[in-house]
């Protein structure tokens, strides 16, 4: 199984670490994004 980077596409192979962000939606429920590196979580946070 494969996930993608939420911000640039990426894919990222399920079986290796990779960054992550945890964001409460407007409902409460927790959203998990995951990121091929952490160079596009920083550019991800930054985009805010």
């Amino acid at each position: 199984m494969t996930e993608t980077c939420i911000r640039c596409g990426d894919a990222i192979p399920s079986d290796e670490w990779h960054p992550v962000a945890t964001v409460r939606d407007e409902d409460g429920e927790v959203e998990i994004y995951d990121f091929c590196s952490e160079a596009c979580r920083t550019a991800w946070q930054s985009d805010d």
